[in-house]
């Protein structure tokens, strides 16, 4: 589950408190290329969108048809491309494709449901949700797999919907790139925690605040605790700091976890000081070292932060996908 998404959820708590109804919508399968992955979601509650399922068409053409009244049946399946294309306007993804969508309505008699989808959806664990299309009953499972978001054929009447856990960037030290990693980081999804232990440069990062879909606070903590009180297997360990009192303490912790990503900034020769020090302090193997990304990213020939920080993220993300 995107971090976006997962926003979304506790906006949507707000609807619940004010008691009202509202639609959810999640993406079951996507065919050619579409703009949104597999389990995305998108909410409307008569008056507000909340997520996104296609980038502002799909939304478009599925409101219209709710102000139409043409859902009686809940949860519902439709496939956009052909239930949503109205006799006299034919919409389509700009990218050819078309997607496959559960719609749920949800009613404060039924917010049950939603709230045990919020609670699985906080846990550090991936899980289930489990459709009974004919009884319109949902449940929600803890799974021991990481995967990422899929959906199983329905059988019998059940969809299957299962969640990854929430992918996490941890960000050792604060510097400029780490500044730009964070916000490329939230702008693709991903939950981002930063430590630092000198508290000297609190004035130099800015994104600190209360609004935690924008903001990331720094933990001022040992590195190594830091990451071992975050770690998970869908976690990116990254350091930044260009200092090795806060880099090398947490790549140490991070190559003794199952991070799916571990990558330490610098040039090619601070690279290769760093994994002589971890040979010789740590006791790492090659095999061992060989999870850690030095230098970080992919090579752009990037020069300025942000470009450092567009390599780093998208060098994370490939991994993620498995490139």
């Amino acid at each position: 589950m995107l971090f976006t998404d997962l926003q979304m959820l506790k906006d949507i708590q707000s609807w619940i408190t004010n008691k009202e109804d509202f639609w959810l919508c999640t993406i079951l399968g996507t065919y050619g290329s579409a703009p949104r992955p597999v389990g995305s979601l998108f909410a409307w509650n008569g008056k507000q969108r909340l997520g996104s399922i296609s980038g502002g068409c799909l939304e478009d053409a599925f409101i219209q048809r709710l102000n139409r009244q043409q859902f009686d049946i809940y949860p519902q399946v439709i496939t956009y491309g052909k239930d949503l294309i109205d006799e006299h306007v034919s919409v389509e993804l700009p990218c050819g494709g078309s997607i496959r969508l559960l719609v749920e309505f949800y009613t404060p008699d039924t917010y049950e449901y939603f709230n045990d989808f919020i609670a699985m959806a906080h846990n550090k664990q991936s899980f289930v949700k489990v459709i009974d299309t004919g009884s319109n009953h949902i449940h929600y499972q803890a799974s021991d797999t990481v995967c990422y978001e899929k959906v199983n054929q329905p059988s019998k009447g059940l969809i299957h919907i299962h969640y990854q856990q929430v992918t996490q960037l941890l960000l050792l030290g604060i510097s400029q790139v780490s500044e730009w990693v964070a916000k490329l980081g939230l702008m693709a999804g991903f939950k981002v925690e930063i430590c630092d232990m000198r508290e000297e440069l609190a004035q130099s990062w800015s994104l600190s605040g209360t609004d935690t879909e924008h903001n990331v606070n720094v933990t001022w903590r040992s590195p190594d605790l830091f990451v071992e009180e975050y770690m998970t297997e869908q976690t990116a360990v990254l350091a930044l700091a260009h200092d090795p009192r806060i880099d090398d303490l947490g790549l140490m912790a991070a190559l003794e976890s199952n991070a799916f990503y571990i990558g330490a900034m610098g040039s090619k020769r601070t690279s290769e000081s760093r994994f002589e020090r971890l040979k010789r302090i740590g006791g790492y193997s090659e095999n061992e070292l060989a999870k850690l990304k030095a230098p970080i990213g992919i090579p752009i020939n990037s020069k300025t932060p942000f470009e450092i920080a567009v390599s780093i993220i998208a060098d994370v993300i490939a991994t993620q996908n498995g490139h």
